[in-house]
Order: C-alpha cells, then structure tokens, then sequence
C-alpha cells in the first residue's frame, strides 16, 4: 500500500494550485521545489479522495480506468514525467484490481525547455474514482513553477516523500534486499501458459507483486505461492492463451518501505524446468 496521508482539501498549501473538485474526488498541482535531475523541477499531482472511495494505478488490473494525465497545454516543458508508487492490491466480484485510497500523491518530473524561464504547468486529468459504481472524472489545475526557493512546507514534503516511494529500476536478479530473482515457465495444462517468478524480501516484510506486459497493458494479478521463506517468495501468474505477450513482463515488487520497477523481456523467462 502506499497511499500518502490525507490531508483536507480546504486547508492551506503552500505553492499549489487551488483544489478542483468533482464529487467525492478533487486535484490539484503542487511545486516542491527542483528536482533530483540537473535542470529539472519535482511537481505532484494530488488526488483527495472522501473515504471510502478509490482510484486506480496506471494498470488498474482485472477492471477499474486507467488515468490520463495530459501536460500538452504547458508552456516551456520539454517533459512532464509522472511517477506511480506501489498501489494496494484489491479484490472483490469483479477481480483483483491495484488502487489508491486517500490522498494519492503521484510526483512529476518537469524537464523545462529553458532551465532559466519559469514553467506554466498545465493539467487535464481523466481518471475513474469508484465506490461501488465508478465515475470517470475529469479536472483541471495550472500552476506556475518559477524558482529554486519555491516548494516549502507540508505539501511539497508530501510530493518528496511520493519521489522516494517510486519503485526504482532493477534488472531481474540484481542484487539488493528487494528483487526479483528469477521468472520461470511453470507446468501447466495446454492451451495455457504458467510462470514462477521468485522475489526476495527482508524477512518479515510481506511482497506484494504487480505486473503489466511490457507494453503497459493487462496481465493476470501474480498469486503468492505459500508463505515466504528465508527471505524468499515465489509468485505464479497463469495466461489463458498458450504465448506470453511478446513484449514480456514489467514487475513492480514491494515489500515494506522498499519498491522496484524490473522489465524482464521474454528471452529473459527460463523454460520449464
């Protein structure tokens, strides 16, 4: 789960466009400041959820909407980068779904087109919020970024904290207290294809593992396979066709504080043993 703490939409916030609100949801942008890339400045969009309500990861899973962040009325941006940390995995009647609750913090990356001149941040946001029915939603928020100084107090803390729970990139089988070991073909009946992929992560911590292909669309939820062990955990995701996507997997693994991004591409997947 990485869902950041709420915070009322109708408080104050330093550096953030005002809230645009749409029934149970509202967005807005905030500024915190430059960002970890020389040039570039870190801004978020934020999304305040009422309790009880939902939205979806860039792959909702099983159902859900996918959001669409659209930066192409800005000015003097080269590249607006948006992050995702880790989302929880949710599961009813309609399948295994990957949601945020709360207050969804999702940092942006600005890339200006002339380090020197102050950016004109401009959003349109399409995304689904549900409770038991889901809404397609759509907002809109500006925001001017214009100096190092800028980005100070609880809301630009909020956006760093977002940067530093994006999963990082990591090679399959690189080393590290979270990673995905190995992905391999598993026995399975005909006209299906199964695979194993097996994850280590501190002892204690409980994986949590999220997959697309590696285009970004659908793949079945992974299902963990028994309990872990000696910092070892083994998924299993079964395909009802006989292929794999030949654009191979991309896994995001959590476990705890601690989140990767690994692309494992299909000549990467050992066969069956």
């Amino acid at each position: 789960m990485t869902t950041l703490a709420a915070a009322s939409p109708s408080g104050a916030a330093e550096t953030a466009s005002p809230w645009a609100r749409d029934g149970a949801a509202a967005v807005r942008l905030v500024d915190a400041g430059a960002a970890r890339e020389p040039g570039a400045r870190l801004a978020a969009i934020a999304i305040q959820l009422e309790p009880g309500w939902k939205t979806y990861w860039r792959q909702p899973g099983a159902s859900g909407v996918p959001p669409r962040f659209d930066f192409t009325g800005s000015s003097n941006v080269a590249e607006a980068r948006v992050g995702y940390p880790a989302p929880e995995r949710s599961a009813d009647e309609d399948g295994v779904t990957n949601v945020y609750h709360g207050l969804v913090t999702l940092p942006v990356t600005v890339t200006p087109r002339d380090p020197s001149a102050p950016v004109e941040l401009r959003l349109v946001a399409d995304y689904g919020i549900c409770e038991r029915v889901c809404v397609p939603v759509r907002a809109e928020a500006a925001l001017r970024l214009d100096g190092d100084a800028a980005g100070q107090g609880p809301a630009a803390d909020e956006v760093r904290a977002a940067a530093q729970a994006v999963p990082k990139q990591a090679a399959l089988g690189a080393a590290g207290p979270v990673s995905v070991a190995s992905v391999r073909r598993a026995p399975g009946p005909a006209g299906v294809v199964s695979i194993d992929i097996v994850a280590m992560a501190p002892d204690g911590a409980e994986p949590v593992l999220f997959a697309e292909t590696g285009d970004g669309d659908y793949a079945p939820a992974p299902t963990l396979a028994g309990a872990p062990k000696d910092g070892l955990a083994t998924f299993r995701m079964t395909f009802d066709e006989p292929d794999l996507p030949k654009s191979g997997l991309k896994l995001t693994l959590a476990a705890g504080a601690q989140a990767i991004e690994t692309p494992v591409a299909l000549d990467e997947i050992a066969p069956s043993p």
